[in-house]
């Protein structure tokens, strides 16, 4: 299972998309806030999680803050604008596998994917 947290639903299609050519096997959840996927994760136990880090109401950095204290913790794909060393720092240290720049592309996806799921 792969959840997608991200209010923008134009991301979220982009992510379905080049998702399904990366895992066409995996399930994809979507979610349009961070407090929903919060809830639903638990029951849902997602392999991968993609991040957006600015969302209305719950950050991304709230959000892996939260995502800390679930006794399933999925890995995570940080999908950004915000390329600041210090914040990438602080998304790795709260428990971030990988960051993907926006604008999203196949291949950044996949590099990212490949990085998370290598031995």
């Amino acid at each position: 299972v792969i959840a997608i947290v991200d209010d923008s639903k134009f991301m979220r299609g982009l992510i379905v998309k080049a998702l399904a050519q990366l895992q066409p096997q995996a399930k994809v959840v979507e979610f349009e806030d961070a407090l929903s996927a919060l809830r639903r994760l638990p029951r849902l136990k997602p392999d991968l999680v993609t991040l957006d880090l600015l969302m209305p109401e719950v950050h991304g950095l709230e959000f892996l803050d939260r995502l800390a204290r679930h006794r399933h913790r999925p890995r995570v794909i940080v999908i950004t604008a915000d390329v600041q060393q210090s914040v990438r720092e602080r998304c790795a240290a709260a428990g971030a596998h990988a960051f993907v720049e926006k604008p999203v592309t196949l291949e950044k996806l996949r590099r990212a994917v490949e990085a998370v799921f290598a031995p």
